[in-house]
């Protein structure tokens, strides 16, 4: 009995000793060593998932400032141009209508409102600036002008997009405003007969108004230019752009060409030796028009030149830019 018990042991330990051999058998250590490559193996995986986040986090707040920097100064630039846009309005006489009053102007009607008397009369305000420079008990002191609210950045995209809108009402303020109104203002400008007839060192023998007669024998006469010496064939030269209205000889002022500038504008250049343009020809602002001679009633080689404002003679002088009146030796 007690023999076939213990067989019966045997057997039932051998076969659990097999089935422990074919299985896994999990000790302690074992198992720690299990439990940390199941945990270690994700917490790596998210560490590198968090850093490539943290770089690229970076990299978009770089990104992001450029952009911003890029915007900011694309905004800067577009306002710089609006503001030489309304500098061509001034210029091309086209109103600019404005509804806002300037920055300088605001702070001066606050000034204004706040009532005289009221700052002492060493703070001295510069409303042409963003800053104010204030001399306070002999201490001079910058200070911001009266602006103020909170804090509210602009996204770099929205600034962009401001940008966006505003660049086509510029260019349409140009296009459809500005261009042919300074055009025609240039073309003005340039028919303007504010140019110097003669080339070279300039002058003057005979001015404008009430003079002696030049060739002697007593009385006065009225002249109706400027005379300038030279020499024969010195070059004569268009005060402006405009047509030619005369070539040819023209009474006492032998050959004489004149030209018509527009706005009621025309100028007169007598005793040429000798006539380079044509009746109806357009001429450009110091254009050699002839040279220098003393046909018709002259003394002398010389230009008389006369400017004429609806038809009626007025003083070169007006319009040119001539420097103290060197008067030849003698009547010519």
């Amino acid at each position: 009995m007690r023999q076939r018990s213990r067989k019966a042991y045997a057997t039932n330990a051998g076969s659990i000793a097999g089935k422990q051999s074919n299985g896994i058998t999990v000790t302690p250590l074992r198992g720690f060593f299990i439990t940390l490559l199941f945990l270690g193996v994700p917490t790596i995986s998210l560490g590198t998932l968090c850093l490539s986040l943290i770089q690229n986090n970076l990299r978009l707040t770089q990104q992001n400032d450029e952009l911003e920097a890029i915007a900011s100064e694309v905004k800067a630039e577009v306002d710089s141009l609006g503001k030489e846009i309304d500098s061509l309005k001034e210029r091309a006489g086209v109103s600019t209508s404005s509804t806002q009053a300037t920055e300088a102007e605001k702070s001066t009607n606050l000034t204004s409102k706040a009532g005289k008397g009221r700052q002492p009369d060493s703070i001295k305000r510069s409303t042409g600036s963003a800053l104010e420079s204030r001399n306070v008990n002999g201490f001079l002191e910058s200070a911001l002008l009266p602006r103020g609210g909170p804090l509210k950045l602009v996204d770099p995209i929205d600034l962009l997009k401001s940008v966006q809108r505003q660049v086509p009402k510029l260019n349409q303020t140009l296009d459809t405003s500005i261009k042919p109104a300074l055009e025609e203002t240039l073309a003005k400008e340039a028919a303007y007969p504010d140019g110097q007839p003669v080339v070279g060192i300039v002058e003057v023998s005979s001015e404008f108004g009430i003079r002696s007669n030049p060739f002697g024998g007593g009385g006065y006469e009225f002249h109706e230019g400027i005379d300038f010496a030279g020499d024969y064939g010195d070059v004569i030269a268009a005060a402006g752009d405009g047509v030619v209205t005369l070539a040819g000889t023209y009474g006492g002022y032998g050959d004489t060409v004149t030209i018509d500038h527009g706005s009621g504008y025309e100028t007169l250049y007598a005793h040429m030796l000798e006539v380079k343009v044509k009746v109806g020809e357009s001429v450009k602002r110091g254009q050699i028009i002839g040279y220098m001679g003393s046909t018709g009633r002259s003394t002398g080689p010389h230009l008389h030149y006369g400017i004429y404002k609806d038809e009626k003679a007025i003083n070169p002088r007006t319009l040119l830019k001539l420097s103290e009146n060197n008067l030849a030796q003698g009547p010519r």
